[in-house]
């Protein structure tokens, strides 16, 4: 009887390793793909404001470029998920009408930008558009305001835990990928965008815009990472009624104003 007994618990061991080792093997190689959702371009290789920046993977970054009047502020702009560059036009406008300047650029495999969406492609590329900013360009990264969005979050967290920009910017973020619909950030390796982790050591004067109605990316997330920043100069902004999606059509202006309120009034 008890060699029955360890018999079917041998077995049932061996059916949940091998469930777990699949459960593994397609979080590995099938992240990358779920969470990128590159959609056609949208904008024209002949775009006048697109530059194309070198990056370290030998793929070019594409990204519009406009620069900021004098002593005024620029923005390093990281787009969400299902979208490009070339779909937030009257967002770098609106930042364009402060004098401010606006760095907006794609993703691997969005728009005009070549190659595969990836976590690490991302991080290349938000570096690649840094460089171009302070090597290139000559603006001090005193100057330079970080803002990511949904999925942009990401290399935007992870950028500024080794720069020192003017501010961190969030606006609808999460605490990691995995975190988004599911427990599993604490059950498989392969997480992508671990930005509660990366927060905790993160100084960068930070703002979290959230719609408190968001159902994507619940506004827990941004409460949360707002919490874990030891930034002396921080806030959130929960936006009443807002989701996801309609964020800035809900609230832009009010968006852009709180944005400017905070770099312009640097002091907690």
């Amino acid at each position: 009887m008890a060699a029955v007994f360890q018999s079917w618990w041998f077995r049932l061991l061996r059916i949940l390793a091998v469930g777990y080792g699949c459960l593994v093997l397609f979080a590995c190689s099938m992240a990358d793909r779920l969470i990128f959702m590159p959609p056609r371009p949208s904008y024209s290789s002949e775009a006048s404001a697109l530059v194309m920046i070198p990056s370290a993977s030998g793929n070019p970054v594409a990204a519009f470029h406009y620069p900021a009047q004098a002593g005024k502020p620029t923005v390093l702009y990281s787009h969400g998920n299902a979208e490009d560059i070339g779909q937030s036009i009257t967002l770098y406008q609106a930042w364009k009408d402060l004098g401010w300047g606006v760095l907006a650029y794609d993703f691997p495999g969005y728009g005009r930008s070549p190659g595969r969406p990836s976590e690490s492609g991302a991080e290349d590329a938000i570096d690649a558009a840094w460089t171009f900013l302070t090597d290139q360009q000559g603006v001090a990264p005193g100057d330079i305001v970080v803002v990511g969005r949904s999925v942009g979050s990401g290399p935007s967290v992870w950028l500024t835990r080794t720069k020192q920009p003017a501010a961190l910017v969030l606006i609808s973020p999460f605490t990691s990928t995995f975190a988004i619909h599911s427990p599993a950030q604490y059950l498989l390796p392969g997480n992508r965008f671990p930005n509660l982790k990366r927060i905790r050591r993160n100084e960068t004067p930070l703002l979290v815009i959230h719609g408190e109605a968001d159902r994507i990316i619940p506004v827990s997330h941004g409460r949360e990472l707002h919490a874990a920043s030891p930034s002396k100069h921080k806030q959130f902004t929960g936006v009443p009624g807002a989701g996801h999606n309609d964020l800035f059509y809900l609230a832009g202006p009010q968006v852009i104003e709180t944005i400017k309120d905070f770099v312009e009034n640097p002091q907690p």
